[in-house]
């Protein structure tokens, strides 16, 4: 075994784990809206977790174009929940899963005198989705100065993430992975972008669920599976019907 001229084996490996643990203090502290106590880290220890994007797939846009109507949430803070989007969400709660929430939004922003976190968590409490710690998580990270500072975020945000949105994506789920052992089960999309990404982290395609959007190259890509409505916007009424209720197990 190598190790720094000077630094016996054993201070080479106590000098790796203190960076590893700084490495996820810093992942902790960069990724998570909210601090999680030692009694939350126990919940989330181990679970199966549901995956999803917020924005296209909880939160509907406006219009299909996605950099004004994204943009208009990071100006606004305002934006359409998806039909029984929340109602998916807690039947998946109330059968054991972990909810891991993620976006590409900048977490150093701020909306209507809110941060970027507290704006999107106070959107997902009003519209009913599940919140409450030690069962889901918010993941959010500061973003690239290009966006922040762009004239129209939201357009500068979409093509940002078409070239970033995977690596961003797989980074996230792997932090909460090696933090707390969570094994993504099912994740919800909207992007091709972002199918490869779960797809590298472990969820099976078949349980990777595409809502209408341009976003998404084809329908079945990779072997996802589209959730189909009259027009690009369509909601969960169906999937809950006949996927969520008769198909998804407790893991209690």
């Amino acid at each position: 075994m190598s190790c720094l001229p000077g630094i016996s084996p054993n201070a080479g490996l106590a000098a790796a784990l203190m960076v590893l643990v700084a490495s996820a203090a810093h992942a902790a502290e960069t990724d998570y809206c909210r601090a999680i106590s030692e009694a939350d880290a126990d919940k989330l220890k181990g679970r199966a977790a549901v995956v999803t994007d917020i924005d296209g797939v909880l939160g509907r846009y406006i219009l299909y174009d996605y950099g004004p109507t994204n943009g208009f949430f990071l100006d606004k803070a305002i934006a359409y929940p998806r039909e029984d989007a929340a109602l998916m969400l807690n039947i998946y709660h109330r059968r054991g899963y972990a909810i891991v929430y993620m976006a590409g939004r900048p977490r150093q922003m701020t909306v209507n005198g809110k941060s970027m976190c507290d704006a999107s968590l106070d959107w997902l409490t009003e519209n009913g989705f599940p919140t409450e710690p030690g069962d889901t998580v918010l993941l959010l990270r500061d973003g690239d100065r290009s966006v922040v500072d762009a004239d129209d975020p939201g357009q500068a945000m979409a093509e940002w993430m078409g070239s970033n949105g995977t690596d961003l994506f797989i980074s996230f789920v792997d932090d909460v992975k090696s933090q707390f052992n969570v094994t993504p089960a099912y994740g919800y999309v909207d992007s091709s972008v972002i199918s490869d990404a779960f797809i590298e982290i472990g969820v099976k395609p078949k349980n990777i669920f595409t809502i209408g959007n341009k976003g998404v190259t084809r329908l079945g890509y990779r072997g996802t599976t589209p959730i189909v409505g009259e027009d690009a916007n369509d909601g969960f009424a169906d999937h809950v019907k006949s996927f969520v209720i008769p198909e998804v197990s407790s893991v209690r």
